[in-house]
This record gives structure tokens, sequence and C-alpha cells, in this order.
């Protein structure tokens, strides 16, 4: 009787001991895959089977996760289960499966096979999908079938997904993906999106959007060095490489180097661009990293010791001010502990869209319920572009470290483009489909001169976009100041001051009036004739007159000179034939002989 009751309770201790495991990692991730016959020219080198297989290598034990892919049909690559090491094994072999031969890209029917068990929403339970495709919903050659399926996803599918509580984190990978689609679908769903310019950026993505949906724990890399601490159960370092570069090496403290051959109990997974390590209980203390350096490299562990950053929007407007909180927990409890808290540095860096860095402080809070947090509210204007968070604590014996990548931007796109023409702007405003309905925008500018003065633009609407053209001909600061009202996509109206966006005047002077004179006729030559000669008009200019006179006299002159030059040379010929006329009449006279008779 007494061994059976022990073993109940064993087995009651087992259960919890799972139980608490499970509520740990509380990861349900849906990975949603396009194999469209488009696949071939946007990645020809089938570059998804590796982002895949680091994929499957990087969500955590424990957590439950399945892989879809469709064309004109939805099929399961890799069953939906727990993830341990049997499940892994089936995922790479789902992986290498991936093709580019569908015909359709239906992904309407893809969000509701892979949402099948998510009915009603679960609080204990983080629920993700990953969103991979290079397309626009494409059902049919019938386009009225297309857009009723689009439309459904942005009605029936979305509101599923938000009732659920469901993230999406959509990839395009293509220009020609329906960006406002998945955009739209990553807004709602407060998830996020990412363009992948090429196939060769896919890995990097992938990986960004597993942060998102799973926020590990993290360690931060100071240059080639990394410091363990005894909280740490299990590392995974991910080093990103290119073709050709050096092999990864670990160097543990006071023990053998870790490398691909020798592996030691770390389990290693080489695919071309990277190297995935886990190392289950590392040794504690500073290890060294002899690799190519990547600023995507990552160390992530499973640890007691965490740090919790509060909830930051991946999307944000310039005018939205940010809330950032940190907190260190110990098994899920909040470390409160001044006697603790006061041998630990909390830090907070800004990176902006032009990567500059800028330290900001993280102050303890003075709110007693809230004892053992750290914040920093920015109500600075973001430019718009995109920006990181970085959140990092440091002791002498442990750091952790968390990133947050947000995007800020107005609903509204403006555009100001110089024209060929100096000093010339075209300006359009139209609304971003994914957060406005763009037949109910309405747009006010006012221009703002050089010298202050202020004067409204009229704008044209061109199938929804807002234009004009500026003539800047002032030398400065040109400013339109923009002000707009919409519906968003849900119906709510909306107002936003976008600000002032700066042109530079160029000054123009007035054109010259050109007077261009009509010959006289007869009667007028007459009239001037007895009139005598006019007086210059003001508008003459004398020095003009001067110039113009000046040439006449030197041609008169010339004439002149050139008729009396001619009449000399004309007598002196005359006179010269005369003469000779007479000394020849005279010789001949004089040398003549009279005859004798």
């Amino acid at each position: 009787m007494k061994q059976c009751l022990s073993i109940m309770i064993i087995l009651i201790i087992m259960a919890i001991a799972q139980n608490a495991s499970a509520a740990d990692n509380n990861n349900d991730i849906r990975v949603i895959i396009d194999v469209s016959g488009s696949m071939k020219k946007t990645d020809p080198l089938n570059l998804r089977v590796p982002a895949m297989k680091m994929l499957n290598g990087l969500i955590p034990d424990g957590s439950y996760a399945g892989v879809w892919s469709f064309g004109r049909y939805v099929d399961m690559t890799v069953k939906w289960g727990k993830v341990d090491k049997d499940w892994r094994k089936q995922a790479d072999i789902g992986a290498s499966k991936i093709h580019s031969n569908g015909l359709f890209t239906n992904i309407e029917s893809a969000l509701d096979r892979a949402t099948l068990g998510w009915e009603t929403a679960d609080s204990k339970v983080k629920r993700s999908i990953i969103l991979l495709t290079d397309g626009r919903v494409d059902i049919s050659k019938d386009k009225e079938k297309n857009k009723a399926s689009r439309n459904a996803i942005l009605t029936k599918s979305i509101q599923a997904l938000k009732k659920t509580g469901v993230k999406v984190h959509a990839i395009a990978l293509s220009k020609d993906a329906d960006a406002s689609l998945l955009k739209q679908l990553a807004l709602e769903t407060v998830g996020s999106f990412e363009t992948a310019e090429s196939a060769e950026e896919l890995q990097k993505i992938f990986f960004k959007l597993f942060e998102r949906a799973t926020e590990p724990d993290m360690i931060e890399l100071k240059g080639n060095e990394f410091t363990v601490d005894k909280s740490i159960k299990e590392m995974t370092l991910l080093i990103f490489r290119p073709k050709g570069s050096k092999l990864t090496q670990l160097h543990p403290p006071n023990a053998a180097i870790i490398n691909s051959k020798l592996k030691g109990k770390s389990t290693w997974r080489s695919e071309e661009g990277y190297d995935l390590i886990t190392i289950k209980e590392p040794k504690v203390g500073v290890w060294k990293i002899d690799a190519y350096s990547d600023p995507y490299n990552r160390l992530m562990v499973v640890t007691d010791l965490q740090l919790k950053v509060g909830d930051i929007p991946y999307y944000l407007t310039p005018a939205q001010a940010i809330n950032i909180t940190a907190e260190l927990h110990n098994k899920n409890q909040k470390i409160s502990k001044n006697s603790f808290l006061r041998f630990v540095d909390f830090n907070l860096t800004h990176v902006d869209d032009n990567k500059h860095e800028n330290q900001l402080a993280l102050t303890y809070t003075d709110v007693r319920k809230d004892k053992g947090q750290y914040l920093h509210l920015l109500e600075e204007k973001l430019a718009e572009g995109k920006h990181s968070f970085i959140v990092t604590i440091d002791s002498q014996t442990f750091n952790r470290h968390k990133r947050v990548d947000v995007e800020v931007q107005w609903p509204v796109k403006v555009e100001v483009k110089s024209t060929t023409e100096p000093g010339t702007y075209r300006l359009t405003v139209q609304a971003r489909e994914e957060y406005l309905k763009p037949d109910t925008l309405r747009v006010n500018v006012q221009l703002k001169a050089p010298d202050g003065q202020q004067s409204k633009l009229k704008l044209d609407n061109i199938s929804n976009v807002w234009e004009t053209e500026i003539n800047a001909n002032q030398a400065g600061l040109y400013q339109a100041l923009i002000e707009t009202t919409a519906q968003s996509v849900n119906g709510e109206k909306l107002k936003y001051d976008l600000g002032a966006f700066s042109m530079v005047g160029v000054y123009q002077s007035e054109p010259a009036e050109i007077e261009i004179e009509s010959k006289p006729n007869l009667d007028d030559r007459v009239d001037l004739v007895k009139a005598g000669p006019s007086m210059p008009d003001e508008k003459t200019s004398w020095v003009q007159i001067m110039i113009i006179g000046g040439v006449f006299n030197f041609v008169l002159i010339l004439i002149v000179g050139g008729i009396y030059f001619m009449f000399r040379r004309s007598s002196r010929k005359v006179e010269f034939s005369l003469d000779d006329e007479l000394s020849d009449g005279k010789k001949s006279k004089k040398g003549k002989e009279p005859s004798n008779a």
C-alpha cells in the first residue's frame, strides 16, 4: 500500500513538473510556405530549405509547431506536434521536400488549414504564424474570384486571427507580392512584416521573425567574447557566415576547442549560410568565438534569470510616444530587492535609420507597486524609417540582452520630388492601403515661403492620389505644411498633422518684355520726316544708342574714305597717261631727221 502511494506521489510530482515545464515554454508556431511556380524565379536556389532547417533548429524544445506548404492546394509538410528530437528529424525531412511546382497562390486556404485547433483564445499560449509568399491572392483565372478571396482574408480571416490571439509575421519574397495585404495582416494582428529583396536574405529575416515570435533570452556578444553564468542551462549560438568564410570554433574556459569535427557534447547544425550550435550545461566563465563576424550573430540561452522588456509595437507613427520598461526576473518572479539590483546596470540604446547610436537613460521607478522596474518615456518625434531599441543589463557575473526593431511611418505616404525645372517640385499625397481607406483621404496643404508668407495649395485628386506642382521661385527654404483626414480600414475617423516637408527655393527673375518694332509704312515715313528726329523712349538703353551710333559713323567713314581713295587713284592714272603722251610726242619730233630732197 505504501509502495503504491509512493509511486502515485512520484507520478503526481512528475506531472506537476511536466506541466510547469510546458507552462514555461508556451509557444505554438505555425509556418506557411509558398511553393507556387513563381518561386522558380524568386528563389531559384531553393534557399527556403536551409532557412526552414534553421528555424527547425531554433524553435525551443517543448514548443508546439507545424509546417504547411501551399499553391493551389495546402499540404501539411511537417505534422503539427510537440518539438523534440523526433519532431526536428521529421521537420528536416519535410523542409527538404519544399518545391516550386504549385499552380496558384491560395493564401486564404493556407491560413484556414494552418489555424485548425485555434477556434478559441488561450491566454496561456503564445500563438504565431510565419507566412512566406512571393505573390498575390491567385486561386483562379477569374479575377473576380481572386478579388473575393482577397476580401475574405481582409475580413473573415483577420477577424478569426484576432479573436484567437494569433500574431502574423509575414515575409514578401518579391516586389510582385501583395505587400499591402501582408502588412495589413501583420498590423491587424499586432505582428510584423518584412520584405526580402533576395532569397539570400531569407535566413536572416526568418531569424528576425523567430525572435519576434518567441522573444528568446539572449547574452550580449562583446566582440569575440561572451560570459556564461551559472543560471544558464542551455545556450544556442547562431553564426551567419558567407560562402568561403572561416570555420566556426568555440573556446570554452579551461577546456578543449569545440568545432564541427570536435563537437564534444554540443549539437552542431551547419547549412549553407550559417552554423547553429547548441550546448547543454555550458561551462561557467568567459568563452571566446573564432568565427565570421556578422551583426546578426546571436547567443540565445535557456535560463532562470531573464530580462523582461515591455511590449513595444512594431509599427509606430512619428507622433507616438514610446514607453520602454525593463525588469529582471528569476524563475518568473520579478527581482525587486535593492540589495541585488544595485549591482546591476540597466542600459538602453536607440539606433536610428542611419545607424546612429544614442544612449538613453533607464530610470528606476518611483511607483511603489512597480518596484523593480526601470523605464524610459521617449516623447521626441522619430523620423520615418527603421529604428532599434536595445536593452542590456550587466553585472560582474552575468549579462542579458534584448533588441526590439520598429518601423516608424505615417499612414499617409508623402513624396516631394524635384523636376527638371530648377525650383519646381511635384508633391504627391496618398493613403497607405494597409492603414486607411484610400477614397476617404482628404488633404490640406499650406505652403510657407522663405519670407514667412503662407498660401493654401490646390491639389488634384487623380485615382485617390492627391498631387500638385510647387513653384519655389524665391531663394531660401520652402515648407509644405500637410494635414490629412481619413478613415482607417476599420472605419475609424483619423486626423494626422504630418508636419513640414522642406524644399529649396531658387530665385527666378521676371522675364524681360521684348518689344518688336514694326516697319513704318510710307505715310509713317512722311510723318517722321515732318516731325523730325524723336527723343528716345525712357525704356531705351543709351548704351545701345551710343554703340549703334558709333558703328554707323564708323561705317560712314569707311564708305567716304573708300570713295575718296578711289577718286584719287583714278585722277593719278589720268595725269600719268597725258604726260606719257606728251613726252612720247616730243621724243618723236625731236628724233625725226628731215629727208633730203
